[in-house]
């Protein structure tokens, strides 16, 4: 080796002995980075496809077991002084919810069930926008609470422009999931926060017109001749 290359060499070794050896995780990172970057870049890892959901199946997640069971256009429900405004008509996503939880679950949209559940593809509606009504529709009780074990058919409701959804068109239902939290505990309590899409439904738009709402499961099973034994 000449003179010159251990003059260099000593000097390298005295530098490294200064640096911090995180500056030296840092700098090999950086260089790591830079390299794969030259190539493409990191690349992300796949992303398993959200489950897609029949009518009437359900998703279980860590609060709630949520079925999609059919979308609705109706112009209104007037016994229920439930009116859109002037040019608009509602669209209804009919879901059974099971409340999995140990308490009582409301139907906000921040802590609720109101939060789990977003039509998607339709113009003025994306995964902020709140139904404007979510009711129970066998009684048609609204903001109820959902008790533990018990399953609810619920009707989610939002305003659309008429026009806007077409019978027979297929609607994209996302269905969202929650993380349990604890933090804050004496302010808030035991919670879960957090929407995020965790499976997806996709259904036909049934358009009743100014009908009355939307059958439920022992509405079907009654004899439609109305007779009694």
């Amino acid at each position: 080796m000449t003179p010159a290359a251990r003059r260099l060499l000593s000097r390298a070794q005295t530098l490294s002995d200064r640096v911090p050896t995180k500056w030296l995780f840092s700098g090999i990172a950086g260089v790591a980075l830079a390299a794969s970057a030259a190539f493409g870049g990191l690349e992300d890892a796949p992303k398993e496809p959200l489950p897609a959901l029949e009518a009437g199946e359900a998703f279980t997640g860590a609060q709630l077991a949520i079925a999609i069971d059919r979308v609705v256009l109706i112009d209104a429900f007037p016994e229920q002084y439930i009116l859109p405004e002037e040019g608009n008509r509602l669209l209804v996503i009919v879901a059974t919810i099971e409340n999995l939880w140990d308490r009582p679950v409301g139907s906000s949209n921040e802590w609720g069930v109101a939060s789990n559940i977003r039509p998607t593809g339709v113009a003025g509606i994306d995964a902020d926008s709140p139904p404007s009504e979510v009711s129970v529709l066998s009684d048609a009780t609204t903001l109820p609470e959902l008790q533990s074990g018990v399953p609810v058919e619920l009707a989610f409701m939002w305003e659309v422009p008429e026009g806007a959804l077409a019978d027979g068109e297929e609607l994209q239902v996302d269905v969202y999931d929650k993380e349990y939290t604890a933090d804050g505990f004496v302010t808030y309590g035991e919670r879960f926060e957090y929407p995020f899409r965790a499976a997806t439904a996709t259904l036909p738009i049934e358009d009743v017109g100014a009908g009355s709402a939307p059958a439920t499961d022992s509405d079907a099973d009654a004899d439609p001749d109305g007779a009694t034994e």
